[in-house]
């Protein structure tokens, strides 16, 4: 079984029309996951909510109720120029920019949770699959819980407010992941807001493509 994890409806919506025998399941008082088939293989899809405790937790739930082979990540992100709007990208590695633990001197990185590895790496066999599948470029995925619109010249990569929380319940349970996001905004650019607005409502299909060329 694989199972897909997004952050937002409108990443999911066309993606779920795609899916045989959809089922809605409800997992929570609050949240439903969707279970089905999708080109002969058993998927669940799961639209975790943004932010990093949403997709840490959800992302946990059904990893401890379900054998899952691996998992797709997929979402909108922020990149920085030279990308634009609507390109692909193939995450290699995850990690946050928003955590840090080095005033501790137990030797942690700055974006490196205690306990935990720095940075989430993903599945060798995934990353490779996902970019002949896509003819897309590999590239350093930086998570937290703020829309980046700024520049920070620590980070080099795209940035997103849930994807390293997806790779951390993956490290946790030992399960293979790959993600594949698109750009919806250039970081620092006069339209940013404005491209984000108009590209979440029309990324959907897009977004289904990928999954597809990937599975």
């Amino acid at each position: 079984m694989i199972l897909i994890v997004c952050a937002m409806d409108s990443e999911a919506n066309e993606l779920k029309k795609e899916i045989n025998d959809l089922e809605a399941v409800q997992l929570t008082s609050q949240k439903f996951y969707y279970k089905g088939t999708l080109k002969k293989k058993e998927v669940i899809l799961i639209v975790t909510g943004v932010g990093k405790s949403n997709a840490a937790l959800f992302t946990g739930i059904l990893l401890s109720k379900f054998k899952i082979e691996y998992i797709i990540n997929i979402g909108l992100v922020g990149g920085l120029s030279p990308l634009k709007v609507g390109d692909k990208v193939v995450i290699r590695d995850a990690s946050y920019h928003d955590v840090d633990a080095t005033a501790f001197d137990f030797g942690y990185e700055y974006g490196q949770v205690p306990g935990q590895p720095n940075p989430f790496l993903s599945d060798s066999n995934l990353l490779n699959k996902a970019k002949f599948a896509l003819a897309a470029e590999e590239v350093s995925l930086y998570t937290g819980d703020s829309f980046m619109t700024k520049k920070n010249n620590r980070f080099i990569g795209v940035f997103d407010m849930e994807g390293a929380s997806v790779y951390q319940a993956a490290n946790i349970f030992n399960t293979k992941i790959i993600s594949v996001k698109l750009i919806s905004d250039v970081i620092d650019s006069e339209t940013q807001q404005e491209d984000y607005i108009r590209f979440e409502q029309t990324s959907g299909n897009t977004l289904k493509e990928m999954v597809l060329a990937i599975l």
